[in-house]
């Protein structure tokens, strides 16, 4: 008898189990994909995305490459200073285009640290981003903060 009602312990656990499980599936909301209809849209996300890095204008080049006799690719250009989490921006892009179903690989050179991001979707590149060290914008930040402070 205390066999069963070991079983029946078991039985009753594993079932309510399954009850709460799917609750909590039926009450997560749903994965929404959402998706760029043109490359102007992923220009965009990438300007917004640069300017919340502050990046100024200053700073960025872009230009194309073409691939092919058809296909051109923009190559974003990004000069930043030393102290600039060329990391941190590489997560922080990833995560903003994700939700896009883009590929984000990135290569670093070194020893000069610079990073090559590659954004990519069913096997294409649409862009790539060099972000590049530029030790004289470190010191035009310092010159231009002890300006301001006298």
């Amino acid at each position: 008898m205390v066999k069963n009602n070991g079983k029946i312990v078991v039985t009753t656990l594993l079932a309510l189990s399954c009850v709460i499980s799917s609750v909590i599936l039926a009450a997560s909301p749903s994965h929404k994909n959402y998706t760029l209809d043109t490359t102007a849209q992923l220009d965009s996300l990438l300007n917004v995305h640069i300017h919340n890095s502050l990046i100024t204008q200053q700073q960025v080049r872009v230009s194309s490459i073409h691939v092919g006799t058809v296909l051109t690719r923009k190559v974003y250009r990004l000069r930043v200073p030393l102290r600039f989490s060329k990391t941190m921006f590489h997560i922080r892009l990833h995560k903003d285009l994700n939700r896009f179903n883009i590929e984000t690989p990135a290569k670093i050179e070194f020893p000069s640290r610079d990073m090559h991001i590659y954004l990519y979707s069913e096997g294409t590149v649409f862009r790539t981003i060099h972000l590049t060290t530029d030790t004289d914008l470190d010191t035009l930040r310092i010159d231009s903060l002890e300006t301001q402070s006298n």
